[in-house]
């Protein structure tokens, strides 16, 4: 069953596989707020409210800022395919570096995702690759994870580990310099080829009574090879959390 729990950082595919909600109610509406530092020079940190939808009829599903359809679907196994908000972005003006201040806007954009998805007793193995439909980024992104989580009473935690791949339309738009923003900014010509980010994140549910239950996460990507080598980043390690408050149904 795909589920997501954790709002990850605007670097991150955003695509987890068995977390809180696979152990969890199946249907939960609530409200979070997130928080997450950057990876680019001098910019600012972000706090943001963010919605909670978890709805899974087995055939369709609305999973927070994903959603889609089962075309295979058992107990412990599926393979869907469906939509992905993805936030990565980059506003010049929230920068305080006078160069970065100096460069073109890089937009989030939506991706088209097919995802597998396996539960063991051992815990969960997730992969998914996704593809930008609206032409911002022609961004190509393959994850996979494994989790295991944990249950104790009402306290639910979940430990993950996984790494994303991006290609190099990906990289070069969020992290490359254009001959022509490098003659603006003055930083140098920067054309960014794929890389991996891996990463770690802890996921964490307690059940209040039997409808409201609490939840939070954080989540740390580490930029490697040309993301993390770009004239635009001096922070490799990224840190989100996010927490909030859910009505399970």
């Amino acid at each position: 069953m795909k589920k997501t729990l954790c709002i990850t950082s605007m670097l991150s595919i955003i695509t987890l596989g068995y977390t809180l909600s696979a152990v969890a109610d199946s249907t939960s509406l609530g409200v979070g707020v997130g928080w997450t530092d950057s990876p680019y020079k001098s910019y600012s940190s972000n706090l943001y409210p963010i919605p909670h939808i978890d709805y899974d009829n087995g055939s369709f599903f609305i999973d927070d800022l994903s959603a889609g359809v089962y075309i295979y679907n058992t107990d412990n196994q599926s393979i869907s395919i469906g939509g992905r908000y993805l936030a990565n972005e980059f506003k010049p003006h929230d920068s305080d570096n006078h160069q970065l201040k100096k460069l073109d806007k890089r937009y989030s954009t939506l991706l088209a995702e097919i995802e597998y998805n396996i539960n063991t007793n051992w815990g969960s193995f997730s992969s998914n690759v996704g593809a930008d439909v609206l032409n911002e980024s022609n961004s190509f992104l393959v994850n996979a994870d494994y989790s295991l989580p944990i249950v104790e009473g009402d306290l639910i935690l979940v430990p993950t580990i996984g790494i994303n791949w991006a290609n190099s339309n990906h990289n070069n738009y969020y992290y490359g310099i254009s001959h022509k923003e490098s003659s603006r900014s003055k930083l140098r010509y920067y054309n960014a080829e794929s890389s991996f980010t891996p990463y770690a994140e802890l996921g964490a549910q307690y059940k209040l009574t039997n409808h409201f239950a609490t939840y939070g996460c954080i989540h740390i990507d580490k930029l490697t090879g040309d993301a993390a080598d770009s004239p635009m980043v001096d922070n490799s390690a990224v840190t989100s959390i996010y927490m909030g408050v859910s009505y399970n149904f």
